[in-house]
Order: structure tokens, then C-alpha cells, then sequence
């Protein structure tokens, strides 16, 4: 916004509202390059035009060095001045034309730099871990997000009075967020969103799938702004197939196990423990001619290799392991249907 005088220069004298409509340019975007070419061919032509600036860049300095923005209503203060530099006549000598081009100029370094307050609230930090780390985010709230490695999360430097949102670009992380009832608390992941209060969660993104799974407290998950929002309480999970917009539900389980080091197991089909193996492995493992068991698996791995998960496997089931390339296969017994 720029404020300007209605009295009209006199011939010959600088055009002072002109001459500082682009000061004023200049000064909030000194980055600009068409700018800077302005103000160099401006500074330039006369020692006037040299000292006119240099006036107006010290009165710009100073401002910046007052009282707290949060204290100056500046949509106020610059009203005020053009009502007043509304009664200044033609008739006033170059003086008081001059005292009012450093009133308009000092409103406009105060919505300048209220603007470039305001505008601090939209600043973004991304954190990326790389291969085999993990790193812990303290969010402005008090929340805190534990990214796995390979993830990346946006988040403001700072959240305002009614939003506290972040962004999950890709990977692995386990949420703990803070209370606060009167404002929730929202992850966006691409065009879906989970929501939530108070609680604790595992997400897991990849370009295919969104795996959600709450340990604590309760999410709400939108998948899309056309599509109804599933409600989630400790112990329960849902993955959403990106491409098809579809999404199952499923138990908890074992989703935090990076960042736990451990597998815990209860009533668990053989068939869902090769898949959370390996996810935590990283080796592909699954049963061989899709020979499916109905005994179930109850077993706590705290730290151990897969070595010996597999050897407690193969005692509890009495399968045979067949390990080819990075693929394992379990080979059960004809008599277990």
C-alpha cells in the first residue's frame, strides 16, 4: 500500500510522491533486480536525487528501531496520516511538503514492516534424515515427531493462535502430540489429512500407500475432501491405496517397531507376521505355495536378529526355511491346512 500527497509538485522540483513510491519499492524488496536498476539510474542523476534517498533510506532505518509491531496498529496509523496529509493545500511551502513526505514514508515503513511481521508466521522448515538415522522434531507446541530414515517433514517455525498443521512429504514418523482441545492438531499428506487432539501415532507414506496406526488416544482421517472420514482409537490402523482411493482397516501392530526395536506379537496369523518381518527386516519372507497355518503367534523380539526370529519360527511351526537370494520362503508341513 502506498500513500500519496494531492498537492502537485512544482515544475523542475523533484516529483517527491513519485521518487518515493519507488524508495518505498525499493526498500521492502531491495532483492529485486528491475529495482535495483531503477534506483541506480534514480540515485544517479543528481546529488539531490542522491541526498533525497539516502534521507529516506535513514528515516526506513530508524522506523525499523521503534516500538514492537505488535504494539502499532498499522492500518490505523497509515489512515490517520492520510487523513491528515489530505489538508495539506498547495499553498504550503516545501517544508511542510517535505515533513509530509517522512509522515507517509514512516506509514509506509510501518505496514512494510508490519507486512514482513506477519508474513514471518508463513516461514517453513523441512527436516530430511538420510539413510540409517533418525532425528526428533520439537514442534512449537510441545508436540514432538520422531522421523525414520529417508522421511521429511514441513512444519511453520512457529504456530499461530488457531492452526497447528504440518506437512509429511514421504516416510516413516511417529507422532506425539500435545493436548489441545480447542485446536487440533493436522498432518497433511498430499490431499489427505489426519486430525487429532491429543494422542500418539505411527505414519507410514509411500508414493503407493498411506498405513496409519494409532498406539494412544484417537485420529480422524480424511483421505480426500470428497470422501468421508474414518474415525481411529488406540489399537486400531488403516492403510490407503493412494492410485485407488481405497482403504482398509486392520489392527495395530508393530508399526513403531524402528523406533522401539521391538516386535511384539499377539493371536498373530503366520501370514501377517512375514509381513510385518518384512517390513522390519527388509528382506522379503512369505510362506512358500501360500500354504496358510491356522496356529497363531505369541512371541516378544526385543533387538534380535532375524536369524533367530527365524529359528523360534521354525520350532513353534516346525516349517523349513528356504533362503534364495533376498527372499525367504517357509515351507510348512502338508498336515497344517
Amino acid at each position: 500500500m502506498f500513500i500519496r500527497h494531492i498537492s502537485k509538485p512544482k515544475p523542475n522540483m523533484l516529483n517527491e510522491t513519485e521518487y518515493l513510491d519507488l524508495i518505498v519499492r525499493y526498500l521492502n524488496n531491495p532483492q529485486d533486480e528491475k529495482l535495483q536498476g531503477e534506483m541506480l539510474s534514480f540515485r544517479s542523476k543528481s546529488t539531490a536525487h542522491e541526498n533525497y534517498f539516502l534521507e529516506i533510506e535513514r528515516v526506513w532505518t530508524n522506523s525499523a528501531r521503534s516500538a514492537p509491531l505488535e504494539t502499532i496498529d498499522a492500518k490505523q496509523s497509515a489512515k490517520r496520516f492520510r487523513q491528515t496529509l489530505t489538508h495539506v493545500s498547495a499553498g504550503k511551502n516545501k517544508a511542510w511538503r517535505w515533513l509530509s513526505g517522512i509522515a507517509a514514508l514512516m506509514a509506509l515503513a510501518l505496514v512494510g514492516l508490519w507486512n514482513y511481521s506477519s508474513n514471518l508466521e508463513d516461514v517453513y522448515i523441512v527436516r530430511t534424515t538420510q539413510a540409517h538415522q533418525i532425528d526428533t522434531v520439537n514442534l512449537p507446541d510441545g508436540s514432538k515427531v520422531i522421523l525414520a530414515e529417508n522421511a521429511s517433514l514441513k512444519y511453520a517455525d512457529k504456530f499461530n493462535q488457531s492452526q497447528r498443521n504440518v506437512h509429511l512429504i514421504k516416510g516413516k514418523a511417529f507422532f506425539n502430540i500435545k493436548k489441545n482441545q480447542a485446536h487440533p492438531f493436522k498432518v497433511k499428506i498430499g490431499e489427505s489429512e489426519v486430525i487429532v487432539v491429543g494422542t500418539s501415532f505411527n505414519i507410514n507414506l509411500t508414493t503407493q500407500r498411506i498405513d496409519i496406526d494409532v498406539k494412544t488416544g484417537k485420529v480422524i482421517f480424511s483421505p480426500h475432501k470428497d470422501a468421508a472420514s474414518s474415525i481411529l482409537t488406540k489399537g486400531q490402523a488403516l492403510t490407503y491405496n493412494i492410485q485407488r482411493k481405497e482403504m482398509t482397516t486392520r489392527l495395530a501392530q508393530n508399526a513403531d517397531s524402528w523406533l522401539t526395536k521391538e516386535l511384539v506379537f499377539v493371536d498373530t496369523p503366520l501370514e501377517e507376521v512375514c509381513k510385518q518381518l518384512t517390513n522390519y527386516y527388509g528382506v522379503e519372507i512369505k510362506i512358500q505355495n501360500d500354504k496358510h497355518t491356522a496356529k497363531k503367534l505369541n512371541a516378544n523380539f526385543k533387538n534380535q536378529s532375524l536369524d533367530d526370529v527365524l529359528l523360534i519360527l521354525n520350532e513353534t511351526y516346525n516349517i523349513k526355511i528356504n533362503k534364495e537370494h533376498n527372499q525367504i520362503k517357509l515351507i510348512t508341513p502338508k498336515q497344517n491346512n
